[in-house]
């Protein structure tokens, strides 16, 4: 399907479809006012920070419009305790209160619903995920389980959309990179008076290439699109709908070994791996205000997603009685699924108690293929030259249910003390229905299985003074086994458990010398049973186990110091220190990895950036990344030295018009965004060097 097809498609549906919806909640974009912001994530519904037991770190509309980001990474590092690293092309992975990891333990939502469905997880999620077209974000770290189910561990991750303007409004940008980046972006919004009540439309867009740039075979394109349409029926009730859909074609560069890295690192292996990723979600949300005490919303959403792709990741060496054959394999792969969903809640204010009440039911039908295909490569050059289908070795349906019950309690004991309390059950389900023959390669026979688990919640937040705040949290949470963990290409479905997770925090966030200085700090403490780990065994090949214990702590901070009201200079710094590590994992019965710290885990990473506006019109800011050294391997014998890196950011506008740069990698350091281990060697996955990039933008009606 060409993409000026897909386009059509898109404006046809946008067109024949009717949106609508109130905003989830007031936001305060001024920085420095932390204590007052409004956040969604932590009660599903607006709820002021100082009233909230839970580590939630808020960007605002200013700072996306500010960073003019090309990857969501460079927004969301900014939080404290979060990493996300770059693969290339809106590829990715995350560390949040976890080691920087492809594992199922992030929740990913937009407006509240989560992106995708349990057991489907997927680590580059967050390219279903159209910047553009979201107003701010938000980021609850730490188990999150008593209102999101499962996935909901290290960190939860909110993109809330913008909601259309009051009176006409639109946007045209365009900017191009010097490493073959180009990028179109489209915005208009309205409001009407209808004699059906007041109705706003925004339609939010950006279309994206990457051409030849430093890098062999990582050329990739765009297109995201998100219309949502605001329905003010009444004052008590409003609807909202959201038709959103990302589409991203990727080459797979993959990594390369030590000496590459070292003396080549735009050199690639390959020649035909690529990703091709079909997201499309379709939401509806009515919320009702019974009185002033009582209020109900149900959320009606539809879920449409495929990725076809000949992954870099799964080319392997071909082992035999422990040694290399000399010859290679890899897999080509086919997953879809739809999405139908159900939200209801309800909350109810009676004295100083706040009471949510919800239910849930998503049914996501799930379809998988696998082909085996044998690899040729270059024995000179080392690159992978082409391939031929050799075997069909999955092919499966699997219907995934997941039916939740949720309740949380917001008891103001005190006019400075306000207690929280929340728990939630999870019935899961997948049906698996396996298309081919059972066979050690084709996989297990028909089979039905069942997970269920009750995720509870305490807290308090101690309003110690107007300006702070004192607040500690347990919760626990949970992660079923994934399809792709369960269902691959073995005879015997895997025993596996569903992880558990207990968490426990402590944090400060305060307001200081008259609001020059806002910041947060907490400590977490995060136990893990039953973690579910890729391992791989002595013929290169991975399978599913669960680990013993783990352990992950730490410690998070935040800030924005106000240096100056002259010409507004800020500084503002974010960073984690943190150990994780294995407490009980024994792979084999020669294999030990009790105490050990757990690959990708740096024990130290942050940012810290000074904004200056020299003139009112001008915003000028220097930005440092740290990353701290990190083991690669279980065993703890081979590591990554870690890296700091610099961007600079100009952004000028006056009146309607604006022109924005950025020097990204300003130094032009030489390192890695993400390190592996296996065929006892290291691989790498070269950052991108020096960056330069320009922007243009107009403003209608602003």
């Amino acid at each position: 399907m060409n993409t000026q097809f897909r386009l059509s498609v898109l404006a046809a549906a946008c067109l024949s479809i009717t949106y609508s919806s109130s905003v989830l909640a007031n936001t305060v974009t001024d920085e420095a006012k932390t204590l007052s912001t409004i956040v969604v994530t932590a009660s599903r519904e607006g709820e002021s920070i100082s009233n909230t037991p839970a580590a939630i770190s808020k960007i605002t509309n200013q700072d996306i419009v500010d960073k003019h980001a090309t990857f969501i990474g460079q927004l969301v590092n900014q939080t404290p305790g979060v990493l996300m690293n770059d693969l290339g092309n809106e590829q990715h992975m995350m560390s949040i209160r976890q080691p920087i990891t492809t594992a199922a333990v992030y929740q990913y939502l937009e407006d509240g619903i989560p992106v995708r469905p349990v057991g489907v997880f997927n680590h580059n999620a967050l390219y279903e995920i159209n910047l553009a077209g979201i107003d701010n974000i938000e980021i609850l770290r730490g188990p999150a389980s008593s209102l999101y189910g499962s996935n909901a561990i290290g960190g939860t991750i909110n993109f809330l959309t913008k909601a259309p303007s009051l009176t006409p409004t639109a946007d045209l940008g365009i900017s191009a990179s010097s490493e073959g980046y180009r990028r179109l972006d489209i915005g208009a919004s309205n409001t009407f008076d209808t004699t059906f009540g007041q109705q706003g439309l925004r339609l939010s867009a950006y279309i994206s290439d990457r051409g030849d740039n430093w890098q062999d075979h990582a050329e990739s394109n765009k297109q995201s699109f998100t219309l949502r349409h605001d329905w003010h029926i009444s004052d008590a009730t409003q609807i909202k709908n959201i038709v959103s859909y990302n589409h991203l074609k990727a080459d797979m560069t993959g990594s390369v070994n030590a000496n590459d890295f070292s003396k080549r690192p735009g050199y690639s292996y390959q020649t035909f791996t690529y990703r091709e990723v079909d997201a499309f979600r379709l939401s509806s949300q009515l919320n009702h205000s019974w009185n002033d005490q009582q209020q109900s919303q149900i959320t009606l959403y539809y879920r449409d997603n495929t990725t076809e792709q000949n992954p870099s990741y799964s080319i392997r060496t071909d082992m035999k009685n422990g040694k290399p054959t000399g010859t290679y394999s890899g897999q080509t792969t086919y997953n879809t699924f739809q999405s139908y969903g159900l939200n209801f809640q309800h909350s109810a204010t009676l004295n100083q108690v706040k009471l949510i009440v919800g239910a849930m039911a998503d049914h996501s039908p799930n379809q998988g293929k696998t082909n085996d295909i044998e690899i040729f490569r270059n024995p000179e050059t080392l690159v992978y030259t082409g391939f031929r289908q050799r075997q069909l070795l999955r092919n499966f349906n699997v219907d995934v249910n997941n039916q939740a019950i949720y309740a949380q309690a917001n008891w103001q004991i005190l006019p400075t003390l306000n207690l929280v309390g929340g728990a939630r059950y999870d019935w899961i389900s997948y049906d698996f229905d396996n298309k081919l023959i059972p066979s050690k390669i084709t996989g297990a026979p028909d089979e039905k299985r069942n997970f269920h688990k009750a995720s509870p919640q305490l807290g308090f937040v101690w309003n110690v003074t107007p300006d702070l705040d004192f607040y500690s949290n347990w919760s626990q949470g949970f992660v079923p086994p994934e399809v792709s963990s369960l269902y691959g290409a073995n005879l015997i479905t895997p025993n596996l458990k569903e992880a558990t997770f207990h968490n426990i925090d402590a944090g400060l966030r305060f307001r200081l010398f008259d609001d020059q200085l806002d910041g947060e700090i907490t400590l977490y403490r995060l136990e893990g049973k039953d973690e579910v780990l890729s391992y791989t065994k002595p013929d290169n090949t991975r399978e599913p186990r669960n680990a013993g214990k783990t352990l992950h702590q730490g410690l998070e901070i935040g800030g924005t110091w106000k240096i100056s009201d002259a010409y507004d200079q800020r500084l503002k710094i974010s960073g984690s220190l943190a150990k994780h590590e294995y407490k009980e994992f024994q792979p084999s019965t020669v294999l030990n990895y009790n105490n050990n710290t757990m690959p990708g885990s740096p024990k130290s990473f942050g940012t810290v950036e000074y904004q200056i506006k020299p003139i009112p019109e001008l915003l000028l800011s220097v930005e440092g990344i740290y990353v701290g050294s990190y083991w690669i391997n279980d065993a703890n014998t081979e590591k990554y030295n870690g890296h700091t890196i610099l961007n600079l950011r100009a952004n000028y506008r006056k009146n309607a018009y604006e022109i924005y740069g950025q020097i990204l990698n300003a130094a032009d350091v030489h390192y890695a965004e993400s390190t592996s281990f296996s065929n006892n060697q290291a691989s790498y996955t070269p950052a991108a060097p020096r960056t330069y990039l320009l922007g243009l933008r107009y403003h209608f009606g602003k």
